[in-house]
């Protein structure tokens, strides 16, 4: 009896053991991975980046790619620009960059007028030159600023000397150049040889005149931009007038006016005569207007029927730029070069704001300060005295102009 409940124990054992090993190779075999169908991985909601090797870029200065300083014109593949503190700007991340310009050929230009041109880079100045080839290429190095650089390209000497085409951009990047958004305030000041910077890197007072020692970064017109944290350009012309140009010999020169060039966007540019270079006023709108005109006229007006005159003259003048430049301030001005004529032009003003209601005109007279600033070619302010008049400038449109919008 013994010997039988031994070998039913052992069997239950036997059996115990043999179920406990079957459920062990099952259990495992169940955990395995089923190879025949792999596990795909879990969707993300971040998109894979791509790298983009750096490379060569060329580029036409298209809207696209830049946006025009000032009044250009963008003609067979060309951005052509004339008027002092005109050009392109545009944006890029890149170890450099290269602008090719031409200058137009439509006219002879003596070694004494050839355009000169600035390149900012992010707001500091990476070149200034005088272009003395037909053809010339700006290399800028950008390989020291990290993220994006904003290159900038102006003219510095006045319209009735030459004319720059930008023809071509390249860059070395891995991403493309883009336009940068047009700035909060744009100053657009009409004036003459003043504005435009007239010797102002003239080494001595008695030197001739030369677009060489032009440079409107000196002028009271580029610092006052400067300091209002604003773009500015100018439509300026030595020599020019509101009524007559400048005469030595007491007759009027009235081909020579203001009023002829304003709605221009080039001067020395022969075009085809289906392409206009007349401003349409619609692509640019100015923030402020400052007409700096009568220096030139005090040479013609020194009696009263010709200060009469100048006064309709100037009159004119005004209802030309409103039409242009519907509700924006204009600021007129004159500064001490020779502003004899300063009291007609409050006058003209006045009666225009009587005839037309228009509110949003005034005059302030600018500080040169010659005598005892000094001057520098064929009697114009130097650097210290635009400094002066842009001092007086600012103040007076931080007071005055701003709250006229």
């Amino acid at each position: 009896m013994k010997q039988r409940l031994k070998t039913i124990a052992l069997c239950v054992m036997v059996l115990a053991v043999v179920v406990f090993a079957v459920f062990a190779v099952t259990y495992r075999l169940n955990m395995l991975p089923d190879v025949s169908h792999p596990v795909q991985p879990a969707q993300t909601t971040v998109p894979r980046t791509t790298y983009v090797e750096k490379q060569t870029r060329d580029y036409l200065p298209t809207d696209a790619v830049v946006r025009p300083v000032g009044r250009t014109l963008y003609y067979d593949n060309v951005r052509w620009f004339s008027l002092s503190g005109c050009g392109a700007e545009f944006s890029c991340v890149a170890d450099w960059a290269q602008l090719t310009l031409t200058v137009a050929q439509s006219y002879a230009v003596v070694r004494n007028h050839r355009p000169r041109v600035a390149v900012f880079v992010n707001g500091t100045l990476a070149d200034e030159r005088i272009l003395d080839s037909a053809e010339e290429t700006i290399e800028i190095d950008l390989s020291d600023i990290e993220g994006e650089a904003v290159v900038k390209l102006i003219k510095l000497t006045e319209s009735m000397y030459s004319c720059v085409g930008l023809t071509g951009i390249r860059v070395y990047a891995a991403a493309d150049v883009t336009p940068t958004p047009q700035p909060d305030m744009l100053l657009e000041f009409i004036g003459d040889s003043i504005t435009a910077g007239y010797g102002l890197d003239a080494t001595s007072a008695y030197g001739q005149f030369s677009t060489r020692t032009e440079n409107y970064m000196g002028t009271y017109a580029y610092l006052t931009g400067e300091a209002l944290g604003a773009e500015s350009y100018a439509v300026a012309y030595s020599g020019y007038g509101v009524l007559s140009a400048y005469t030595d010999n007491g007759v009027i020169r009235p081909d020579y006016v203001l009023s002829k060039r304003y709605n221009k966007t080039l001067t020395n540019l022969i075009l085809p005569a289906e392409v206009s270079d007349e401003w349409t006023f619609t692509s640019l709108r100015p923030t402020m207007i400052v007409i700096n005109l009568g220096t030139n006229d005090a040479s013609y007006c020194y009696t009263a029927e010709r200060r009469a005159a100048f006064v309709t003259a100037y009159r004119n003048l005004l209802v030309q730029v409103r039409m242009c430049n519907p509700g924006v301030p204009i600021i007129c001005v004159l500064g001490d070069m020779n502003n004899s004529l300063y009291p007609y032009i409050t006058q003209a003003a006045a009666e225009y704001q009587a005839e037309t209601g228009d509110p949003l005109v005034t005059c302030t007279s600018l500080s040169f300060e010659m005598e005892r600033l000094g001057s520098t070619t064929d009697g114009h302010p130097n650097r210290d005295s635009n400094a002066l008049a842009a001092q007086t400038l600012t103040t007076f449109l931080w007071q005055t102009a701003l709250s006229l919008q």
